[in-house]
């Protein structure tokens, strides 16, 4: 009969400290075994999203993608394999918490492992099949309350495509809006982010690099003001307030950061986003940033922490904190501007009336 592994932390007594909680090495070995991938299929399922038939995303963290075997949060620049290197830098726990938390879940039932590759692939960027018409794109945007000119210069500038793609296994095909970040020096396509047209489906294509997300530059060569929102439809949204103030949607820049990151507690310094980090890399003359990221708990917290860490790293930028005036994001303030339904409370009616 196999003896059942004992997953329990052991205590020991050091002088002029205390009681000291420590977890033997045999079974340290097997907590860092544990990748995220099987920790949470097997023990949080529920965070899990499957956006392609071997990539997942967190649900609370849509930037964070799991694919052979490695995680990667793309808009913080950080990654790992183990569960445990997770817990530690996404969910903010010390370490021997995180640890006690994986025993804990091994003790009470032992993981069915995830098999991968040996290697992960140096991954380029997969273009999506492009549509040969932008029509279901175009009404898709505009009842989002976005302008038609700003969607007709985007779409000029293959900033904006719609895509295609069919399921492998369903065969059944899906419409989703493509935001194309290029790199500045080289003009090339280096990151594509992803929106259903007629689904929630949310996601980035397999080797986006999230340094170059989606970005509407200043007709200004010396424009210094970037506008900073979290999703390249917030970005279209606030290019959209410009015109409605009689300017030109791109009199200033506007980034998006395709999604944020707030830590559990205030205490906890977060890394400046790759993507701002890289913009005002490429755009020296930039010296204020003003956030418009969401009224949410992470939006608000994520802008507090990132404010901070510019002031003290790079304390030569000018920040401003200027969140949406009405609902959750600048999409919705700009629908309810114009008289439009929010987006998620379109997509509540529609799904309940296509489950009657």
């Amino acid at each position: 009969m196999k003896r059942r592994t004992e997953y329990r932390l052991s205590f020991c007594f050091m002088k002029g400290v205390g009681i000291m909680a420590y977890i033997k090495p045999e079974i340290m070995k097997k907590i860092k075994q544990v990748d995220l991938l099987t920790y949470l299929l097997n023990y949080q399922p529920e965070r899990l999203k499957k956006i392609s038939h071997d990539t997942y995303c967190i649900r609370d963290h849509d930037s964070l993608h799991i694919s052979n075997g490695l995680w990667h949060w793309q808009s913080m620049g950080i990654g790992g394999r183990s569960a445990l290197d997770f817990l530690i830098k996404v969910d903010d726990y010390a370490f021997l918490d995180a640890a006690e938390i994986i025993a804990n879940q091994l003790a009470l039932k032992e993981p069915e492992y995830v098999p991968y590759s040996e290697k992960e692939k140096d991954k380029q960027l997969q273009k999506p099949l492009i549509s040969k018409d932008n029509t279901a794109a175009i009404d898709y945007l505009l009842s989002r309350g976005i302008s038609y000119d700003i969607i007709h210069y985007c779409l000029s500038h293959y900033m904006i495509l719609q895509t295609i793609y069919q399921n492998p296994e369903s065969k059944k095909t899906y419409s989703n809006v493509a935001f194309v970040g290029y790199e500045k020096d080289t003009q090339k396509a280096r990151h594509i982010a992803l929106r259903g047209i007629n689904s929630d489906f949310i996601g980035d294509t397999t080797g986006s690099d999230k340094r170059f997300s989606f970005c509407i530059e200043s007709i200004d060569p010396d424009c210094n003001i970037v506008h900073v929102n979290e999703a390249p439809i917030d970005a279209l949204s606030q290019a959209t307030f410009f015109t409605l103030d009689g300017k030109p949607f791109n009199q200033e820049h506007i980034l998006a950061l395709t999604g944020a990151y707030a830590p559990r507690n205030e205490t906890k310094e977060i890394k400046i986003p790759i993507a701002l980090v890289q913009f005002l890399k490429d755009h020296p003359k930039v010296d204020t940033i003003i956030f418009h990221l969401d009224l949410d708990r992470t939006g608000r917290m994520a802008t507090k922490l990132i404010i901070e860490n510019m002031k003290d790293k790079m304390p030569d930028y000018k920040c401003f904190d200027e969140p949406p005036q009405h609902y959750k994001d600048m999409n919705d303030s700009l629908c309810i501007k114009l008289g439009i339904q929010p987006a998620k409370i379109r997509q509540k009616k529609t799904w309940k009336q296509q489950n009657r």
